[in-house]
């Protein structure tokens, strides 16, 4: 008898193996037809987005499935162009800047030498003896 309740405890422990996988079989049958249902008609976004949502899959189908989201919820890093204000001047030939210039420059060498010390500040003439007084010595 030992051999028997052997036998049937085993078979008993087989039959509820079989109804596990039975049961498991139906919920993958299931998630299969609803998946079909919801990307049917959806976009490749619309379908890994509810991947990555759904808490029932593993983490691993999970993160690829986040992985081909991000470049559609995340928006890329671009520069952000600064706002430039401009006033635009007239554009001048450079022969006339240069004429300006010189004439300026004429103007200025045409003044007296004690005019043009004035002008500049700073400026102590001496008379070229490495002394800046008037005394000479």
């Amino acid at each position: 008898m030992t051999d028997d309740t052997d036998l049937r405890s085993k078979l008993a422990e087989c039959e509820s193996i079989i109804q596990q996988l039975v049961a498991r079989l139906q919920e993958t049958v299931d998630e299969n037809d609803r998946l079909r249902a919801m990307t049917e008609g959806a976009s490749s976004y619309a379908t890994l987005s509810e991947i990555h949502r759904n808490r029932e899959l593993p983490a691993a189908v999970r993160t690829k499935a986040a992985i081909g989201c991000l470049s559609r919820e995340i928006p890329p890093l671009a520069p952000e162009r600064a706002p430039i204000e401009l006033t635009a001047e007239p554009v001048r030939p450079l022969s006339e800047i240069v004429q300006e210039q010189r004439a300026r420059a004429d103007a200025w060498l045409a003044l007296p030498l004690e005019e043009r010390e004035r002008m500049i500040a700073g400026v102590v003439r001496s008379d070229g003896n490495g002394q800046d007084d008037d005394t000479g010595s």
